[in-house]
Formats: structure tokens, C-alpha cells, sequence
């Protein structure tokens, strides 16, 4: 069964904000491998620079739920420490997968998560500036309330923002290309197989293209895609560089 939107939690006091986990999965902000599908128009420096603003930005929003364990999921050793140097004071965690492949840092990162206890785990990208961040958290306590479930956020291109289970499914990632389009149908159909009950929260978009740069910078200078303020370091870097919608 799949459900959109989020259901009230308030008939259910035993779920325990104290007993959830939270990953997100994030690239070091090296010039020329960050973002490297905005360069151009951006130089590889500023790629780096615009990474840098959005794992800040997204570090900063998620720090204000109320998680037992938070960790940032790295791709490396190596980038793993540039990331330690960055990662503001509640995300005392930084965890490589050892490996570039998406499907085994998601299995890897949720396996990591369930190890602390938690009773519901979430991974999240650093991508998506404008996640609807309460709804992320009345999702994770829908999720925590019951067994066999999953929670998932779509991105408006058929990919996926956020990805959260009640234990470990290793069996989700296994042989489902989570790189291509169309991730989330294929997700929601695995999850369905494996007999999850599947929650779909708002969808919203990732910046990976020069599209969808100009889409932000649009929705910035205009207030409609989300509350300037949650994303300061994003603003800040599109001032500094001087991004303008091209498309108004």
C-alpha cells in the first residue's frame, strides 16, 4: 500500500523521537568532482563553493530534530576527514561507505543506522534545499509507529530526496538502479514486493543541473520555493556569484 501525505501521530504517544536515526548522504566539496554537472556554468571552484552552502544548509535544517543518532555518510577515508572539518557540532559522525556506488552507500548507510538502536531510520541528500523538513519528521514518526514500513521522498524528476525504513532492507537495493529516472517507481514497486506499507511525503526538487540552478535562484528571488532563511549559505553563495534567473 502506498500513502501520500502525512498521517497523525497523536494517537500513538509511544513513538519516541529519542529512538530515531538520521543520515545524510553527502560528496567532500573538492573543485572538480563536486557538482560537476554545473560546470559549466559555474567553474569548478564555484561547483565546490555551491556543495559546500548546500551540506551546510541541509546540516543546519536536519540538526533541529530531535534524532537519537544523526551521521554524515561519506563516500571515502579521505573524504571523509575534509567532511569532519565541516560538519557543524550535532553531527559528531562522519561514516564512509568505501565505495561511489549509490545502492550500496544507501544499504551500507541504513545498516550503520539500525546499529545504533533506532527504531526508524531515514537517509537524506544534501541536494535538496527546500525539503519539506516537518514533514520529514511527522514522517520518520509514521514510519517508527509500525513494522514493514518505508518512507520515501520524490523529487519531481522521479528520483528520490530522502529514502527511510524500519529495519534494515537490504533486499530494497539490491539489483534496482538508483541512479537512473524513474527511481521512484521502481523503489515504490521493491517496497511493494517486499511487503512494505510506503508513505510518500511532499515532493520537491535537487540541484543538479543548470536547470534547476536557475530554478532555485528563481524561487529564491521570488519566496516560492521555500523560506529564504532556511538556506542562508545558499543565498549567500548565489549573491557572492552574482546568479540571476534566466528564465522569470
Amino acid at each position: 500500500m502506498v500513502r501520500r501525505g502525512v498521517a497523525d501521530h497523536r494517537a500513538r504517544p509511544t513513538v519516541r523521537p529519542q529512538r530515531l536515526a538520521l543520515g545524510v548522504l553527502a560528496r567532500a566539496p573538492i573543485a572538480g568532482t563536486a557538482k560537476p554537472r554545473l560546470s559549466p556554468p559555474l567553474s569548478p571552484e564555484a561547483a565546490a563553493e555551491l556543495s559546500s552552502a548546500l551540506l551546510g544548509d541541509a546540516l543546519n535544517m536536519l540538526a533541529i530534530l530531535p534524532m537519537a543518532y544523526r551521521a554524515v555518510l561519506s563516500v571515502s577515508d579521505e573524504e571523509s576527514a575534509v567532511l569532519q572539518k565541516l560538519v557543524p557540532g550535532r553531527w559528531q559522525h562522519v561514516v564512509s561507505a568505501g565505495t561511489m556506488q549509490l545502492e550500496k552507500r544507501l544499504g551500507h548507510g541504513l545498516e550503520h543506522l539500525f546499529t545504533t538502536g533506532a527504531e526508524a531510520a531515514a537517509i537524506v541528500t544534501t541536494d535538496a534545499p527546500f525539503m519539506p523538513i516537518d514533514e520529514v519528521f511527522e514522517g520518520l514518526l509514521w514510519l517508527a509507529a509500525k513494522r514493514k514500513r518505508a518512507l520515501l521522498g520524490p523529487t519531481g524528476a522521479g528520483g528520490l530526496y530522502l529514502i527511510g525504513t524500519t529495519h534494515h532492507e537490504p533486499a530494497l537495493f539490491d539489483g534496482v538502479d538508483w541512479t537512473s529516472p524513474g527511481v521512484l517507481e521502481r523503489a515504490t514497486k521493491r517496497a511493494a514486493e517486499l511487503g512494505l506499507e510506503t508513505l510518500l511525503l511532499k515532493p520537491t526538487y535537487e540541484i543538479d543541473t543548470p536547470a534547476d540552478l536557475d530554478r532555485f535562484a528563481r524561487d529564491l528571488a521570488s519566496g516560492t520555493g521555500g523560506p529564504g532563511m532556511a538556506v542562508p549559505a545558499c543565498a549567500a553563495f548565489l549573491a557572492r556569484a552574482g546568479l540571476r534567473p534566466v528564465n522569470r
